[in-house]
């Protein structure tokens, strides 16, 4: 192997030293440590540190055709003491910078959503409702005073009828019948109280 092959490698390797550094803190950053075991954390870390074993085993295999030696593991160890003693905190308040922005984003985002767009349809809306009610509340009123129009002369018709054909009288002949019947079903309703 070569000189500017190994120099590569090793230059690769230091590189993912720093990467696995950083993503041990992006994911420490994003993960909730629990005080008992928990399975879904077990499977996340799991699953984390096979994507990460895979990452570098893919950047080994385009650095040098996935050859392990020694000073491949010393190049990582190297990259990862690298990252922790010179850009870890850097990378931290970026990471923490760049988290912030997105929420702010996120929230100002569905601020304007709500502005823009929920706010005027809710008040389309409700101007809709006024009107439909101010609408039905108009045609009610005409309705009742073409009723009322209508039902008055019509009425006042009916009572002269019902005292010129003598209805009134016949239906005071009813009248005890009825007072019975009414005395009687209160009295069954007193009894089943």
């Amino acid at each position: 192997m070569t000189l500017t092959i190994q120099l590569y490698t090793m230059l690769s390797m230091a590189a993912m030293g720093i990467y696995i550094g950083a993503a041990i803190d992006t994911y420490g950053r994003f993960t909730r440590k629990r005080p008992s075991f928990n399975w879904l954390v077990a499977c996340n870390d799991v699953l984390f540190w096979l994507v990460q074993a895979l990452v570098v085993f893919y950047v080994l295999l385009q650095a040098n055709n996935g050859e392990i030696r020694l000073y491949i593991f010393l190049a990582l160890v190297c990259g990862f003491a690298a990252y922790r003693g010179l850009f870890q905190t850097f990378y931290q308040n970026l990471l923490e910078r760049v988290i912030t922005i997105i929420i702010q984003t996120y929230r100002m985002t569905i601020k304007l959503i709500t502005i823009l767009l929920i706010n005027p349809i809710k008040y389309l809306l409700k101007v809709l409702y006024s009107l439909c009610i101010m609408v039905l509340t108009a045609c009610l009123t005409v309705l009742v005073f073409l009723l009322n129009l209508i039902w008055k002369p019509l009425r006042w018709m009916l009572l002269l009828l019902y005292k010129w054909t003598g209805l009134n009288k016949q239906l005071n002949k009813f009248k005890p019948i009825l007072r019975k019947m009414k005395e009687f079903i209160q009295s069954m309703r007193k009894k089943k109280e």
